[in-house]
């Protein structure tokens, strides 16, 4: 066993085993955080009821000793938490909330499922765990669960093309087999329990949002509204003092859930009733009400001071105007400096943890605060400073570091880089995404947000101080904060040292990729060009010059061809076949053997691009330039006359998004899943044939998308627009490429002049972009910037695109010269061309090569002789822009000056 561990699941096993129970033979094997047992000789099951049970790392060898001998016995397929390391990770929820509790997971006989969930519930009675919240409970006095679920991993592709873990019914439904925070079973299955089942409150009683716990009365006044925040560790609901009638918030934190050296979640709970306790009638703290168990569980009520938090508010209506920006500042410093002087330190100030009420704003949340000594682990990255999250002494320098990150991303939109950086790195990120010329804040808001941030605790607390009295630190009245700090710049022409970072971590990861992980991971099935091996190896075929680029790319056809017969596949191109037989096309084209993909199934009837009509016709022009066989061509030309057939696209969205109507989103817009994407096969069909049908058709559409952008990009520009309304697959990027796509083909101005619109918009909003992707990112804005600039000749194009370079070094959480992008574990594909690495390399490599189109999946690369028609294809004015400043990128300074220091307002 590793020193580091008190127990290890492998001994506890071959020890149960050497009591005889091993004779019949048992396999052990381990993978990831799990033990699996199977026994010799017994077949596994797809799918069906298994039994979970639930234990606290502590005493789970006493658990264990009762257990292990009474699975071996019965001889099924088991699987156990690996260490008691393992069962920490699992019973923290951070990782997969769905699989707290889950320490032993059973997959019994179908008819033993009944007899032996009531023996082992009647064995374990008294035992203690976390709730399980995907399960019912088989006994309220025992800690096993059951649910009906898959036994193996088994994907399989729903008519759209995502990759998904489906359990297939008898009449051919299938049952989304993904555990979550309630308890869900197929329709064609009877619960075996039956009445026997004992559902816990108010657990079981919420819907997706908590909504269906309303009703429910919780100690004995507090009658439950809806739920406004689910977690494994506890929900948060907003509720009514039926005493009073005041609105009051209650929060729950489960038993034994994220359980440590520290305690667990209801320790947090009491530590924040704690410092509430000590913070009582302070101004923009909420006053504690109530403190009470409901089962094993406890709850703690406070007031209800406002509807949403900052981070919401910034996400859905934009940043606060100069005047509601500063009133927040001076608030929340005097709220900070005021919880000092009752010593109290926070420890948590995030924007999510700010409530902005009808007259000021609140900080909640306290379970980590620090108060006479005592205090707990923890913090949230990027916004705690690395000191606090390496479990350093608290001191009141981490509450300053942490308001001026959340104060940083209140004036850009931008949460700090969340990865493990040295708190020099982590300064010099935020204030580059403040101060011009790439940042757009004035200098006493870059001013304060430094000096909050200096290493320096009497620098950071002086500036706390002066904000919490109502005014910005200038450092003009004796000791104190520094003026404007000096923001070192950002490189001038990142792109090369980019590019050649990027390639580096995609030449790393791409091995481990091929190997997939077993078919348990999505990476082993997951052929696509969005997030699977066909979009790496698009890209990569660009690079085949790169030592070990051959030899990814052998293991990315091999891994490609595969998927296409490990899971059946819609036909589709950015998450279908189409798109593998597009890179196995290209990739045999340049030498490499390819076996040939696997034909698709339809998918659903869609025209969109991603996996729809336009898709599927993209995917055959282009598979047309691959090979050169015109049943390629004749397949586009099916595509578009199925798309030619109907005067409204079919699409799978509508433009109801859930974002306030000033958004400036529309998804029937992009060009994932809307008309950009249909304009831009459309018009590379008619470029390629001179078909005048195909152009018509091309050109209505094309009328009818610059229509809509002009509508789109007044609010896509306005105060409330969310960032995704300048990307590829929903916003202004997809249009902006489609119409200067359209615009070289139909020889029509005004379709340049609309694109230039689109792109003025998608300029604007590089610097307070987060994500960094193709599909939804800074990436995407950057291939069709330079769409715009290749097509149209537009030089400020390109100068918009070098600056989406910089600001990819902005948000970067390596040096200048190691450049880090995606942080590990946040997301599934990070390689990929959709969502990682392999896409922002393909806008790299487009800004670096002056006839490279910017999207590799484009028809302007459709190649054909016949460019332009000989008349118009059709006329229809232009609606005026709605009135407003027309948005236009920042300029840029001169190449060797670093913008000096001021001391603002």
């Amino acid at each position: 066993m590793h020193p580091g561990l008190t127990w290890s699941a492998d001994e506890l096993v071959r020890r149960a085993m050497a009591g005889g129970l091993g004779e019949a033979g048992h396999t052990l094997r381990v993978r990831g955080s799990w033990l699996t047992v199977a026994p010799d000789g017994v077949p596994l099951g797809e799918h069906g009821w298994k039994l979970h049970v639930s234990a606290r790392p502590l005493t789970f060898p006493a658990l264990a000793e009762a257990l292990l001998p009474v699975l071996l016995a019965e001889r099924c397929h088991f699987k156990l938490a690996r260490s008691d390391t393992a069962l920490t990770r699992i019973n923290g929820g951070r990782e997969s909330p769905a699989a707290v509790g889950k320490a032993v997971t059973v997959y019994p006989e179908p008819r033993r499922v009944r007899d032996l969930g009531l023996a082992l519930a009647g064995l374990l009675r008294g035992h203690e765990g976390p709730r399980v919240l995907s399960d019912r409970r088989v006994a309220d006095d025992a800690p096993v669960y059951y649910r009906y679920g898959p036994f193996a991993t088994r994907w399989s592709a729903g008519p759209r093309g995502d990759l998904g873990i489906r359990i297939p019914g008898p009449d051919g439904e299938t049952f989304d087999a993904v555990a979550t925070l309630e308890y869900r079973q197929p329709p064609w299955v009877t619960d075996p329990f039956g009445g026997d089942a004992k559902p816990d409150k108010p657990d079981d009683a919420q819907g997706p949002d908590g909504a269906e716990g309303a009703g429910e009365t919780l100690g004995g006044r507090f009658r439950l509204l809806r739920g406004i925040y689910r977690a494994a560790h506890g929900n948060v609901f907003r509720a009514r003092d039926t005493r009073s009638g005041r609105r009051v918030i209650v929060k729950q934190a489960r038993a034994h859930v994220g359980e440590g050296r520290a305690g667990d979640a209801r320790t947090r709970l009491r530590n924040e009733r704690r410092a509430l306790t000590a913070c009582q009638g302070l101004d923009g703290v909420p006053d504690f009400l109530d403190h009470f168990a409901h089962g094993p569980d406890e709850f703690l009520v406070t007031p209800d001071v406002g509807a949403v938090n900052l981070l919401d508010h910034v996400r859905t209506r934009g940043t606060p105007p100069p005047e509601a920006f500063t009133r927040l500042a001076f608030q929340l410093a005097a709220t900070v400096a005021a919880l000092h002087r009752r010593g109290v330190l926070m420890r948590d100030i995030t924007p999510r943890n700010v409530v902005l009420g009808g007259r000021r704003a609140f900080l909640v949340d306290f379970g980590l605060a620090a108060l006479d000594g005592v205090h707990l682990p923890g913090g949230t990255p990027g916004f705690s400073p690395p000191a606090q999250l390496r479990g350093e002494p608290p001191t009141p320098g981490d509450d300053c570091f942490a308001l001026g990150m959340t104060l940083a991303f209140a004036a850009t939109g931008l949460t700090p880089v969340a990865a493990p950086v040295t708190r020099e790195l982590a300064r010099q990120r935020a204030l580059q995404t403040l101060a011009p010329p790439h940042g757009a804040a004035p200098g006493h808001v870059v001013g304060a947000v430094g000096a909050l941030l200096d290493a320096d605790e009497e620098r950071a607390t002086a500036a706390l101080a002066t904000l919490a009295a109502g005014r910005w630190p200038t450092g003009r009245n004796g000791p104190g904060p520094r003026p404007l700090p000096a923001v070192p710049p950002l490189p001038r022409d990142p792109a090369a040292v980019l590019a050649e970072r990027v390639l580096e971590l995609l030449l790393a990861g791409v091995g481990t990729y091929g190997e997939g992980g077993g078919a348990h991971d999505v990476g082993a099935v997951d052929g696509s060009v969005y997030s699977g091996s066909a979009g790496l190896g698009l890209e990569l075929l660009h690079h085949t010059e790169r030592p070990g680029v051959p030899e990814a790319l052998r293991a990315l056809v091999t891994h490609a061809s595969a998927a296409t017969r490990r899971v059946p596949l819609a036909d589709g191109l950015f998450a279908g076949t189409t798109g593998i037989a597009l890179f196995l096309a290209r990739a045999e084209a340049a030498g490499f053997e390819a076996r040939e993909a696997a034909p698709g199934a339809p998918g659903a009837p869609h025209d969109d691009v991603f996996g729809g009509a336009a898709g599927r016709g993209l995917g055959a022009l282009l598979l047309a330039d691959a090979t050169g066989d015109p049943a390629h061509l004749a397949a586009a030309r099916e595509a578009a006359e199925a798309l030619m057939a109907r005067d409204e696209p079919l699409l799978g969205v509508d433009r109801e998004t859930g974002f306030a109507p000033g958004a400036g989103l529309d998804p029937t817009f992009g060009h994932a899943h809307g008309l950009a994407g249909i304009v831009d096969f459309l018009t590379g069909l008619a470029a390629r044939t001179g078909d005048p049908e195909v152009g018509w058709a091309a050109a209505v559409r094309s009328w009818r998308l610059a229509r809509r952008t002009a509508e789109l990009a007044a609010l896509a520009a306005g105060p409330s627009a969310v960032p995704v309304a300048a990307s590829w697959c929903q916003g202004m990027a997809g249009a902006a490429s489609a119409l200067a796509h359209a615009h070289a083909v139909l020889d029509e101005p005004e379709l340049g002049r609309a694109a230039e619109l689109a792109g003025d918009v998608c300029a604007a909003w590089v610097p307070r972009m987060e994500n960094l992707s193709q599909c939804c990112g800074v990436a995407g804005v950057g291939s069709a910037l330079l769409d715009l600039a290749h097509l149209g000749g537009a030089e400020r194009y390109r100068a918009a695109a070098e600056r989406a370079a910089r600001h990819l070094v902005a948000r970067s959480f390596g040096p200048d010269h190691a450049p880090e992008l995606i942080a590990p574990g946040s997301q599934d594909a990070p390689l990929s061309f959709g969502m990682g690495y392999a896409g922002v390399l393909t806008f790299l490599r487009g800004l670096m090569s002056s006839g490279a189109p910017g999207a590799p999946l484009s028809a302007s690369v459709a190649r054909g002789p016949w460019r332009g028609p000989s008349h118009r294809w059709a006329r229809a004015p232009l609606p005026a822009p709605r009135p407003g400043p027309r948005p236009a990128p920042p300029p840029d300074p001169a190449p060797d000056r670093a913008p000096g220091p001021s001391t603002g307002a």
